[in-house]
């Protein structure tokens, strides 16, 4: 039987062996989308868009459609509450289904202006219109290509999809957790695939290249890093990605009866 001292050492090299295995398959994933859902669009940048209200997603991580929507998210600078609807996530799906008449994902609500929908490429064009520039004919005409590259992203890497059994009908906590974020971010993305598997709801902050969030988020963490975790619930603010998730795993893991 191995020494004490030696058996921890080798449990926590193999820790770290598979953290970095899991980051080079979030970069891959990353470039295979070509890394969309990095830059806010200049027109958002001295004068960015702040909703009265938060926008809502219905989505989960690794639907290529609801890929596309988060990405515009983060180039529009547009912060919005997720609401988790991976597999398994019994009521929210449920209450999507009672919204818009089918389990049908993503789903945006703006409660700014009333407006409700499906269809990521409408979604896309709503948010431009609303919160943006507007949507040049050239974005409309690549869309096919964009959702191809989005499903090829979905391929290389499907985490996220589906809630841990026993958590499909667990109560959110009190208040949202908030996720500082950019969607292109290999080291957000496993963040955000934890929150689909606790089948937890988030608000996320998008904090894009040149988004006018960035100071905020220095002088709160001390860094522009991503990503960042505020748990209102616990006190708890946090850099690095696989301490957020072990954190969201201790806290929000266990199965309760």
């Amino acid at each position: 039987m191995k020494k004490p001292i030696k058996l921890v050492t080798d449990m926590v090299k193999a820790s770290l062996q598979v953290s970095s295995l899991d980051d080079v398959h979030s970069l891959a994933a990353s470039a295979v989308r070509g890394f969309r859902g990095l830059v806010v669009v200049s027109e958002n940048r001295d004068n960015p868009p702040r909703p009265e209200k938060p926008l809502e997603v219905y989505d989960f991580e690794a639907c290529p459609f609801c890929r596309k929507v988060r990405e515009a998210m983060t180039e529009l600078d547009l912060s919005y509450i997720n609401r988790t609807s991976a597999k398994g996530a019994i009521p929210t799906r449920r209450q999507i289904d009672e919204h818009g008449g089918k389990q049908q994902f993503p789903y945006l609500v703006d409660p700014n202006t009333g407006e409700e929908m499906y269809e990521s490429e409408d979604i896309i064009t709503y948010l431009a219109e609303t919160y943006g520039p507007g949507r040049g004919r050239l974005s409309r005409t690549l869309a096919p290509v964009n959702t191809a590259g989005a499903a090829a992203t979905s391929i290389v890497r499907r985490s996220g999809e589906r809630v841990r059994p026993g958590l499909e009908e667990r109560e959110q906590p009190d208040e949202l957790p908030v996720l500082y974020n950019i969607e292109m971010s290999p080291y957000c993305r496993k963040v955000r695939e934890k929150f689909n598997e606790l089948n937890l709801h988030y608000r996320v902050e998008n904090v894009g290249k040149f988004s006018a969030r960035r100071p905020e988020l220095v002088e709160r963490g001390g860094k522009m890093m991503v990503p960042y975790l505020i748990d209102p619930n616990t006190g708890t603010e946090m850099y690095e990605s696989d301490d957020i998730v072990a954190y969201l795993e201790e806290t929000y893991g266990s199965i309760t009866e």
